[in-house]
């Protein structure tokens, strides 16, 4: 067929158009995909800034929805009575159980957490929240391994308070919580103060009337641990860890006690799986990573934590002659993130914490170490009194830390008794 040239040129033209309109289309779809990726950035540094502020809102929103929690000392750090012994006992009172049960998986509360993830591409947002944020804005420790599950928790057994854990991973916490606290940071972006409607919340609302919702949902518990060391006139000081800005998932930019972690196997090894179902063996490890440096005990490779080396040889003998007590006070809920930490105090006497710690580190791989000053190279602390607790920076506290100093000055004739009073015959552990 005979096309002449004005004909040929018209037909290249629409198709050189339609070509264009087509590639400005896919241009157009390409920015709205990075400009919904930069966007979850720029939430989760706002998310960042306004950390504090956020507990705050988030502890008035569940306050209101279930009267029955209450603020740990003033803070944003969150119990009721059914999450507490009637008063500190030692650790070694707590029972820990295993159960073999799948996490249940709700899908209502997963389907509102994807509302606040950014596009993956034209047609499809991220499936989970530790997708994106894996991609999009990893810390520096960011590691889906094996956790454990809190099943049952009961503080009010008259055989003592009772824990019951499953199995779990790291990224089905990350997956809820951070995405709960993503929702309330955008829910209130154009206006901080006010708080917002439920309609802005819909994940929060789901588990505003239970926030543990634990046959429903999967809660991995931390334990947070405030470090006293009292000296020989019976006075005691803290110290506290700074966790900096991409370095760690959850709670960047603010202090926090020192030891704290997840309640997680050391090892992929199954016989250290169950052995390390154990509190007291989490903050020993937390404590060789966080005050001595040492890495992250993974156990890749399935080798398990020697137990009776050192510094943990130190520990236990400390715990066994009463130069070290571990208490526990409950259990609570952070309220931005809906976290649940367990809550202990380690009250080691000044002679062995200098010793267990003669070299501890001014850094580690979460932040930094606030410790006061340093003399001829030992920690001090810093007091553990009224004054030095007020001054601490409000804006920067985390709801664990704030709580745990608050009830350390409630309880500490107890806490700081001498070992060898009728007081504190009993150790924790």
């Amino acid at each position: 067929m005979y096309v002449d040239a004005e004909s040929w040129l018209g037909l290249s033209g629409a198709l050189t158009a339609v070509l264009g309109v087509y590639y400005a289309w896919r241009a157009l779809d390409h920015a709205a995909v990075e400009q919904s990726r930069a966007s979850f950035v720029k939430q989760r540094t706002d998310l960042r800034h306004r950390f504090v502020q956020l507990c705050e809102m988030a502890a008035d929103i569940h306050l209101f929805a279930r009267p029955s929690l209450e603020r740990i000392g003033g803070s944003s750090l969150l119990w009721e009575e059914a999450m507490r012994p009637p008063a500190p006992l030692p650790l070694s009172a707590v029972r820990v159980e295993w159960q073999d049960a799948s996490p249940p998986v709700n899908h209502t509360v997963l389907r509102a957490a994807r509302r606040c993830l950014p596009k993956e591409s034209k047609a499809h947002r991220y499936e989970r929240y530790s997708a994106a944020m894996g991609t999009l804005a990893r810390p520096t420790l960011f590691e889906d391994r094996p956790s454990f599950r809190l099943v049952r928790a009961d503080w009010s057994d008259p055989d003592g308070p009772r824990l019951v854990f499953g199995i779990g991973t790291y990224f089905d916490l990350i997956d809820q919580n951070e995405a709960v606290a993503h929702e309330l940071a955008v829910a209130t972006q154009r206006r901080p103060q006010e708080r917002p409607p439920w309609r802005a919340l819909p994940m929060r609302r789901l588990l505003a009337d239970d926030p543990l919702l634990l046959a429903e949902r999967v809660v991995l518990p931390s334990v947070a641990t405030l470090t006293l060391r009292r000296t020989p006139d019976g006075q005691g000081t803290f110290f506290l860890l700074y966790r900096e800005a991409g370095h760690v998932a959850t709670g960047e930019g603010t202090y926090g006690p020192i030891p704290a972690g997840m309640v997680q196997p050391a090892s992929f090894s199954p016989l250290a799986h169950r052995r390390d179902l154990d509190l007291w063996r989490t903050i020993m490890r937390e404590y060789n990573e966080e005050l001595l440096g040492a890495p992250e005990a993974k156990g890749d490779s399935g080798t398990e934590v020697d137990y009776d080396q050192p510094p943990y040889s130190l520990l236990n003998a400390a715990l066994a002659d009463g130069t070290l007590r571990v208490w526990c006070l409950g259990m609570a809920l952070e309220p931005l993130n809906l976290a649940v930490c367990i809550l202990t105090v380690a009250v080691f006497e000044a002679h062995t914490f200098d010793t267990v710690f003669a070299e501890a580190v001014e850094h580690n791989e979460e932040g930094k170490v606030i410790s006061g000053p340093r003399v001829n190279g030992t920690l001090t602390g810093l007091p553990l009194d009224a004054v030095s607790v007020d001054d601490l920076p409000a804006s920067r506290m985390s709801p664990p830390a704030a709580g745990l100093l608050r009830l350390a000055l409630q309880h500490k004739d107890v806490l700081l008794s001498d070992p060898s009073s009728p007081q504190a015959t009993v150790t924790g552990g």
